[in-house]
């Protein structure tokens, strides 16, 4: 099939726009598939280790190390140590199953002389608060049972009395050398005894949903097919509406009826 009686510019600029659209949007689908497989990793990370027995801290995440391993988030793992009171703080906007609530971290002082950050349970938030209050921390030896979990992204926004992110912007560690990430408390355990946290309730794992990225993949990637093909049979109608303009059906004259003479009139009569 051509184009024929289509400018050639015209025929040229549609192409164009018609792969770039697709080009962006088969970027777009790759895009929301690599969205996918991080959320599918992920899930299939946190179901492998939720069936291992939890194993000391170093054997997962080992002491200095600058990024936590591949297989080190979602493990359970055991870590020993003293709080250190004065690394106490609180991270607010962080709702808990629909409620308003004040999670609390604090800096663990391992035995060993690193230091990791240990999110050490969760209250409702009161409906008026001048400061954000403080649990109390043992003050002796403590044992934690946790999962371990990656530090969050910044969000650039900082305050005195608390944070608004996980991460190590905005926590200040107590040792030079922290642990990469933290630790969701599960059992504490010290002279008294054992409990489940620090303060309140541990707070609970998030939900590990895919999400709709691998239909939205997809989506785009059909639509990057059906451009070109739309593109395609816009010409074909454009070429064929120009041809009928361009050629025209020849309509035939009416016959011109022919009128008598007076000479004819006589020679009938």
């Amino acid at each position: 099939m051509t184009f024929r009686g289509l400018p050639v510019a015209r025929i040229v600029l549609t192409v164009v726009i018609a792969l770039s659209v697709s080009a962006v949007a088969v970027m777009l689908g790759m895009w929301q598939y690599e969205r996918h497989e991080v959320k599918r990793d992920a899930r299939a990370a946190y179901d492998v280790a939720q069936e291992l027995s939890p194993v000391p801290l170093a054997d997962v995440v080992p002491a200095g190390a600058s990024e936590l391993p591949a297989d080190a988030e979602w493990r359970s793992v055991i870590v020993e140590g003293i709080f250190a009171q004065d690394s106490a703080t609180v991270l607010r906007g962080r709702p808990v199953d629909s409620t308003p609530a004040l999670q609390y971290l604090a800096w663990l002082d391992k035995t060993d002389g690193d230091s990791v950050l240990v999110s050490t349970g969760w209250v409702p938030q009161p409906e008026s608060q001048s400061a954000f209050a403080q649990p109390s921390y043992p003050t002796g030896h403590v044992t934690v049972t946790g999962i371990v979990r990656a530090w969050e992204d910044d969000d650039g926004k900082s305050a005195e009395d608390s944070v608004s992110r996980i991460s190590a912007e905005q926590l200040s560690p107590a040792s030079s050398q922290p642990m990469p990430g933290y630790i969701m408390i599960r059992e504490v355990c010290d002279a008294e005894g054992c409990r489940d946290t620090v303060a309140g309730e541990p707070v609970p794992l998030p939900e590990l949903s895919l999400g709709p990225h691998l239909s939205y993949a997809w989506q785009w990637w059909i639509f990057a097919v059906l451009v070109p093909a739309g593109a395609f049979l816009l010409l074909r109608r454009d070429a064929r509406e120009g041809t009928a303009t361009a050629t025209p059906t020849a309509v035939p004259r009416k016959k011109r009826r022919h009128t008598l003479s007076d000479e004819e009139i006589e020679d009938a009569l």
